[in-house]
């Protein structure tokens, strides 16, 4: 899973001075006790939008909201490989802001596809060919959330744009484009993962690739929680030892007991005169 890095900025309970202080130096941070060296500020005159590391002061401040340049981006994806750039392999982004992250991880899996499958432009045997069933596929397996309406919308937007750069010239059915559509919606959505987690749904796509079908399932985010915490990987040599961990309940969180002590109230000494 990806995360986004974002820096939440305490403005509120900095003092009036460091208030004024540009966002553009949060940025700073991201590059701090590393090698990377910091992009190209292309907030002004620069043409790719997705560059901007942040929209607004206002909204860095409110939300903490600092988008991921594409050089990190690109390094984060390179240390999960090779399962980011498979196209059966399910990617979730809690946090996708524009979309940095979803570009990255769609791009690599379409060029993941077979390029055989190009070849076969014909739709005369079915309303989908097998290359725009594997465009699909990959598609279908990014998930994402961002609290941002307009955000999710750029997303959404660029990852279309992305596959229409990828399919080039190719001659795509009007079933095909009208599913990618219903994909990207239906995946990548406005939501807040911190509130609960079973009102946010998404949905798996299996395809069939004999019958040119997909096997549709919803699933909550809580759901697929408790699915990843109930999974495990092993050898041939460990296997029963990870079915006898998966067979044991999880030990429950103990939330930590609070102890409050009552403020001793200093008794005031009071000096009475014998008379």
């Amino acid at each position: 899973m990806i995360k986004k890095i974002e820096t939440p900025i305490e403005a509120r309970s900095q003092k009036p001075e460091a208030r004024s202080q540009k966002p553009e130096a949060v940025v700073s941070l991201c590059y701090k006790s590393s090698n990377i060296e910091p992009p190209e500020n292309k907030r002004s005159g620069g043409s790719n939008a997705a560059q901007k590391l942040i929209k607004s002061k206002h909204r860095v401040k409110e939300f903490g909201e600092v988008f991921t340049p594409e050089n990190i981006v690109k390094q984060m994806c390179d240390l999960c490989e090779p399962d980011i750039s498979a196209v059966d392999k399910k990617i979730f982004e809690p946090t996708c802001g524009n979309g940095n992250f979803l570009v990255e991880i769609l791009r690599r899996k379409l060029t993941s596809i077979p390029k055989k499958l190009r070849k076969n432009p014909s739709l005369a045997k079915a309303s989908i060919t097998d290359f725009e069933l594997y465009i699909l596929w990959a598609v279908s397996n990014i998930y994402a959330i961002d609290i941002q309406q307009d955000n999710v919308s750029e997303a959404r937007r660029r990852m279309q744009n992305m596959v229409f750069d990828f399919v080039n010239d190719y001659k795509n059915s009007a079933d095909f484009l009208s599913a990618l559509n219903t994909i990207i919606e239906e995946n990548i959505i406005v939501g807040n993962t911190l509130s609960d987690p079973s009102k946010i749904i998404f949905f798996d796509f299996t395809p069939d690739f004999e019958a040119k079908t997909f096997t549709i399932s919803k699933h909550t985010l809580k759901e697929i929680e408790h699915t990843f915490e109930n999974t495990t990987t092993a050898n041939a040599l460990k296997l029963k030892q990870a079915i006898q961990q998966l067979k044991s309940p999880p030990p429950k969180k103990q939330r930590p007991s609070l102890t409050i002590k009552k403020p001793k109230h200093k008794q005031n000494k009071v000096q009475i005169g014998l008379f």
